[in-house]
């Protein structure tokens, strides 16, 4: 990832305007660049002079001269900047940076832990849902063909080890296993019973949450195949169990119905 810093200044009186310049058309081209990750204005005001800084972040030097041409070192300036610049720098500054923040990553880590344990917006996750019904309700069907409690959960444990194994490195498993495990029989679910599926799921979300722990956002950025980044498989993992958590509420609701 590639840093570029420019730095100008201004007369403290003028400061304000500038800064209101900078933070709307003075870094949208920045923005609106392909390769741009992040565009930051720095200010800081002495007695004699405002300074700012724009700290943008890029894929590579390619994206940087995508927005400032072949001749990426020199500063970039715009009609407005004459009317309040008290010098135009010729140059900006360039520098290899690494990021190791997990900011994402913490996100994702709550997001999973809202989704299993509460505290979402939704106010629905699995513990709740799950704890409160029984192991008859959880193996029945609703109306025939459409998927009971349990082979949900199996289904959701399922595509949580797949993320779980790509992470760890094993991006083989999904393609060895998808037409057997991706859903079992309600016979072959209850020979493991109820308890057991929901020790699974349990199991799949304290290895989860350990393994986002040891990562920082650069992670999140590398592809697991062509195309994909673990951010797009984490993400979809959250939005399955969100997806199966609303249809299992459905699935209570109609059973509810049909018992009384």
């Amino acid at each position: 990832m590639i840093t570029r810093i420019w730095h100008g200044k201004t007369k403290p009186e003028r400061a304000k305007s500038y800064l209101q310049f900078l933070l709307e058309k003075g870094t949208d081209e920045y923005r609106q660049t392909d390769g741009n990750r992040a565009a930051k204005v720095w200010k800081k005001t002495e007695d004699d002079a405002c300074h700012f800084w724009t700290v943008t972040e890029w894929d590579n030097l390619s994206a940087v001269k995508e927005f400032a041409g072949q001749d990426f070192e020199k500063a970039v300036y715009y009609p407005e900047d004459d009317g309040y610049l008290l010098e135009f720098e010729e140059h900006v500054n360039h520098y290899e940076s690494y990021d190791v923040s997990n900011t994402k990553v913490k996100n994702y880590i709550s997001k999973f832990e809202q989704v299993y344990g509460g505290g979402n917006w939704l106010a629905e996750n699995f513990e709740a849902k799950l704890n409160a019904i029984t192991e008859k309700q959880a193996f029945a069907r609703p109306i025939p063909g459409v998927h009971s409690v349990a082979e949900i959960i199996w289904h959701c444990i399922y595509w949580r080890t797949v993320l779980l194994k790509r992470i760890e490195g094993n991006l083989s498993y999904r393609s060895e296993t998808v037409d057997t495990l991706n859903f079992l029989t309600i016979e072959d679910l209850q020979k493991k019973g109820w308890p057991n599926l929901l020790q699974e799921l349990s199991e799949t979300q304290c290895t989860l949450l350990k393994l986002l722990s040891l990562k920082n956002d650069s992670f999140l950025e590398l592809e697991y195949e062509p195309g994909h980044t673990y951010d797009y498989i984490i993400e979809g993992t959250l939005q399955h169990d969100l997806y199966h958590l609303g249809q299992i509420g459905l699935v209570l609701k109609i059973l509810k119905v049909t018992d009384q």
